[in-house]
């Protein structure tokens, strides 16, 4: 029987489950928060463009494109929960890998994840459902959770 790891994760938590059978319920492991998520875009660090004024003339010029600060802080949560994963993954904690995330940070994830990681994902599901019950998650979940071809 092989290790499975569920992550059903929003921009704001990832709950983390392993599941003993391919048929049994869901046993939480961890949960991952990044709280900067809730915060509203004008109460987040500012990130307007730096300015240069030119030496010649008058004018500026902007030294980098602006970043969106929510954008930034699910970057870095998806970085988070990626590390959790390679850490994870490298002590042989898992063998199969269900992810079920948030659209937008279902994309930002599988881009964080190495080879490794996504050969390991065996079902992925756009769906936010983070914060819904261990036993409401896993009706979303197919009914055998393995895959025999691993």
């Amino acid at each position: 029987m092989p290790n499975i790891l569920v992550v059903a994760a929003d921009n704001t938590c990832a709950r983390i489950f392993c599941v003993s059978s391919s048929q049994g319920p869901l046993e939480e492991k961890t949960v991952l928060v990044h709280p900067e998520n809730r915060l509203q875009e004008k109460n987040m660090a500012s990130d307007r463009q730096g300015y240069s004024f030119s030496s010649h003339g008058h004018g500026r010029k902007v030294f980098s494109k602006r970043v969106d600060p929510k954008e930034h802080e699910i970057n870095q949560f998806a970085k988070e929960i990626s590390e959790y994963l390679k850490n994870s993954e490298a002590n042989n904690e898992f063998d199969q890998l269900i992810i079920v995330a948030a659209p937008k940070l279902l994309g930002t994830l599988k881009k964080e994840f190495n080879n490794n990681i996504l050969k390991l994902i065996t079902y992925e599901l756009k769906k936010n459902i983070a914060k819904l019950s261990t036993a409401e998650i896993r009706k979303f979940l197919p009914k055998y959770l393995t895959q025999p071809n691993l």
